[in-house]
């Protein structure tokens, strides 16, 4: 991540989104009393992240953007979560399903009339473009497989890289998913939280062209 200072709104939305859609129970027949006790234990249901969604929302649109110190916070406020892996991967596939309807995010229609190579090879390039403008992120799309290198992110700053870093994992392969069809996942072979210097993820598919 290049610019960690000024990150995009789309990331503690996506986040705080994933958080309230982890804590909204399904319907368990609890008695109506009971179940509105325990909605009210749950932070992804309180009133205060409700306002920080609205919030953020409004940013994200507007594509402003905030100081990293606060997005750490949101992003630390996860990692202390026991269902923390669950929340980043969902967040980082919101955020990537934001990020494809940016401007930009798709590849130009004229790409669908051509089927196989020509469009995937749009696809990760609108892809690519996605990560660098909206995320502060460089994707590598070749020679080689498509892969991305980070020696310092959001995870690693919140102090939880190895379980935050299946935000990344998961922002790729949606978005790459989105964009131009990909169907498989981004392995983390390198992580800052396993004691590597830096981490790296790799696109890994049954098409041997990724």
């Amino acid at each position: 991540m290049s610019n960690l200072a000024n990150v995009h709104a789309i990331i503690p939305l996506a986040l705080l989104e994933a958080i309230r859609n982890l804590d909204t129970p399904l319907n368990d027949g609890l008695p109506a009393e009971l179940a509105d006790e325990t909605f009210t234990k749950r932070l992804g249901l309180s009133s205060t992240v409700a306002q920080q969604i609205e919030r953020y929302r409004d940013m994200a649109e507007k594509h402003v953007r905030i100081g990293e110190a606060e997005v750490v916070q949101v992003f630390r406020l996860v990692g202390r979560r026991q269902d923390a892996t669950l929340v980043y991967a969902d967040a980082g596939r919101r955020a990537a399903r934001y990020g494809a309807r940016t401007r930009g995010g798709m590849p130009s229609a004229i790409w669908r009339i051509f089927p196989g190579g020509p469009q995937r090879r749009a696809g990760i390039r609108a892809a690519a473009r996605v990560l660098r403008r909206i995320f502060d992120l460089t994707l590598t799309t070749g020679p080689g497989p498509i892969s991305l290198r980070l020696s310092e992110s959001l995870a690693t700053r919140a102090e939880f890289a190895g379980n935050g870093c299946y935000f990344y994992s998961s922002l790729v392969a949606e978005l790459l998913r989105v964009t131009s069809g990909f169907e498989g996942s981004m392995i983390h072979e390198r992580c800052r939280g396993r004691g590597d210097d830096g981490c790296l993820w790799r696109a890994a598919d049954a098409d041997s062209q990724w």
